[in-house]
């Protein structure tokens, strides 16, 4: 036997061997990371189970197998709704070169496992995926990438059917993973319902977005931003001869953390056809803005987190009390969410615009907290809140909308202008109503305990019940005599 062949077969087991040992390092690090992964998800989502977890690995590949079970199971012996269960197998190629087709830690293609009393539709579906058509690419330092891309479907029953084309999304992670961005594409979805001589439908065509976040590893809370667009919502119920289409539809949505204060924006642009029997509303434009400014984001952080993980323990009272377990933890959410008001918070919808028959009609509103302490938190009524709330409201509607709507509802019959006029007049006179040209605006502002409309001054300490009492009988008497 020659040197060279002797060198080359010592070359292949010394390469070999590397290769095994970098393999089983690979697969021993994908293994923790799975269970890190578990560990988290039931931490932070403990609503949501992990059960029946297998994990069978050999040298250069591993199954995981494993169900994410939403709801509470029955007791034992006892009937009732089961919970609602999605069971997934992944197939793990270990790197260094994952099905030497790429390097890295892994490659991951995951698959759904059906029950058996899944419908023959569904299963169809499934069958028709592709091996990779859920594939996960994990790199050296832990940076993942997810490709999805699910083939159209439909799904049907006696009373529903729901319909789709192939479906893609993409999501990237960082090492550190506190970088999140992705980008997802639904050409269409459909579905229609028939029940008691009605039938209702829901079709939402070509929906495009992508986002990016920054995170921290100890909260869920972090600067991004979305944008996507939609072509077409339409909503239809042959009962009530309804069609409604919102189109042109354009998404955005921003928000950042600054020292510690989370900001957010987002809004909506879009044009919509409503058609009420024969008659059809065009609406040439709508837009909404919206934001909330000061949010405490570690105290939202920790209002959220105590939200979530109470909730996943209900599963630990009686059937019987459950709903009234949701409801409860629902009301401590709401009490919790005062922790946030000596940081000033504020959320406004920044406008509400809808153009018809030619003219814009604008609406906004904004309410929060200014000077709220923490000594005002620790009493026990919220008798404090009035005199630290500023509210605010506007509106701006075109007169020709009147004339418009009462033309469109009543067909044949003709407002007289003199009929308008005088229906605007009554509604100046009350002092809630101003003219503006071809307007009628209206402005309020509630600050320091106090109501104003247009600047007038108005009597608001019902709106909070903190009216005065009613003297009783005689008190009348007794203060003239007093004096």
């Amino acid at each position: 036997m020659g040197k060279a062949v002797v060198f080359g077969a010592l070359a292949v087991v010394v390469l070999g061997g590397a290769y095994a040992g970098a393999a089983a390092y690979s697969g021993n690090v994908v293994q923790k990371e799975y269970e890190t992964a578990f560990d988290k998800m039931t931490q932070t989502l403990p609503f949501l189970k992990v059960v029946d977890r297998k994990y069978d690995k050999g040298l250069l590949s591993a199954t995981v197998t494993y169900s994410l079970q939403l709801g509470c199971p029955s007791p034992a012996g006892e009937a009732g709704a089961k919970p609602v269960t999605l069971t997934l197998r992944d197939d793990i190629a270990h790197g260094p070169l994952p099905g030497f087709a790429s390097a890295g830690l892994a490659r991951i293609d995951t698959r759904i496992v059906l029950p058996p009393e899944a419908p023959e539709s569904l299963r169809k579906w499934v069958d028709s995926m592709k091996p990779d058509a859920i594939r996960t690419v994990i790199g050296f330092d832990g940076a993942m990438s997810v490709n999805v891309a699910l083939p159209e479907g439909e799904i049907t029953d006696k009373d529903a059917r729901v319909r789709w084309k192939a479906l893609r999304g993409a999501f990237r992670m960082n090492g550190a993973h506190t970088i999140i961005n992705d980008e997802y594409e639904v050409p269409e979805i459909a579905f229609e319902a028939a029940k008691e001589g009605n039938t209702v439908g829901f079709k939402l065509v070509n929906l495009r977005g992508q986002s990016t976040g920054a995170f921290t590893k100890d909260s869920f809370i972090g600067s991004g931003s979305g944008a996507g667009t939609i072509d077409l919502i339409q909503i239809a119920s042959a009962r009530e001869h309804l069609l409604i289409e919102v189109n042109q539809i354009k998404l955005a949505a921003t928000k950042k953390v600054d020292n510690d204060f989370l900001d957010t924006s987002a809004s909506l642009i879009g044009a919509a056809n409503v058609k009420v029997g024969e008659r059809v509303f065009k609406f040439d434009k709508i837009e909404l803005q919206e934001s909330m400014k000061r949010l405490h984001a570690p105290t939202l952080n920790k209002i959220a987190l105590k939200f979530w993980q109470e909730l996943g323990g209900m599963c630990d009272a009686p059937p019987e009390d459950i709903a009234d377990s949701v409801e409860k933890k629902q009301a401590e959410l709401l009490a919790g969410m005062k922790e946030l008001l000596p940081y000033n918070p504020e959320y406004s919808v920044d406008k509400i615009a809808v153009t018809f028959a030619g003219q814009e009609g604008m609406l906004a509103y904004s309410v929060g907290a200014n000077g709220v302490t923490g000594e005002d938190l620790q009493q026990p009524d919220m008798h404090f809140l009035p005199a630290k709330i500023i509210a605010k409201a506007s509106v701006r509607l075109p007169i020709a909308w009147l004339k418009k709507i009462v033309t469109e509802t009543n067909p044949g019959k003709e407002l007289p202008q003199a009929a308008v006029d005088a229906a605007i007049g009554d509604m100046v006179n009350t002092g809630y109503v101003v003219r503006e040209g071809d307007f009628l605006t209206s402005a309020a502002l509630f600050e320091h305990g106090q109501l104003t409309v247009n600047g007038t001054p108005v009597d608001s300490s019902a709106l909070f019940g903190l009216a005065p009492p009613e003297q009783p009988d005689g008190g009348e008497e007794e203060n003239k005599d007093a004096e």
